[in-house]
């Protein structure tokens, strides 16, 4: 199957950030649909008293976050678990993958897979209309404690057509 960002399969540092800044359901906007694998919900809901853990449980309740049984991983990768079973989740539903963290994004581009962040979510939301603009939820995010270098920001601002400060 070919890979579609039509479908995606999210691991956890990506989903609790947008959840920790009430923008989990522009996930549901962008994607048709968006998968989370028992192992990456467990980590998102390893503090189940924090509000993004509450977040991520009401969408998946309310079925905009599709759980899926975990694929067999490649213990070869040298990720923790939920990032392996992000990448061989997305392998074989050929999906792409919401990943920020930098050795799944180098792992899951040398397997083929197509890797959004979050940063690229922002930007298809507002380019479909669901976002007025980009760079308060950027705000929110680093004021959040998510971990986002400035020349992706500045990267994002330019392709959102928002002037960088």
């Amino acid at each position: 199957m070919r890979p579609s960002a039509e479908n995606i399969v999210a691991n956890a540092g990506p989903l609790i950030a947008l959840a920790k800044v009430q923008a989990l359901p522009l996930l549901h906007a962008v994607f048709a649909q968006t998968m989370v694998t028992e192992t990456v919900l467990g980590e998102c809901l390893s503090l189940p008293d924090r509000p993004d853990g509450a977040e991520i449980s009401a969408a998946v309740a309310g079925g905009s976050l599709v759980v899926i049984p975990d694929s067999a991983a490649g213990s070869a990768w040298g990720l923790d678990p939920g990032e392996a079973s992000a990448i061989a989740a997305a392998l074989a539903r050929g999906a792409s993958i919401l990943m920020d963290d930098r050795a799944g994004r180098r792992v899951a581009n040398e397997l083929g897979v197509p890797v959004i962040g979050v940063l690229s979510v922002l930007i298809l939301a507002k380019r479909r209309g669901e976002l007025p603009a980009v760079r308060p939820l950027v705000d929110r995010l680093i004021a959040s404690g998510y971990y986002l270098a400035d020349a992706v920001i500045e990267d994002a601002f330019r392709l959102a057509r928002e002037a960088a400060d």
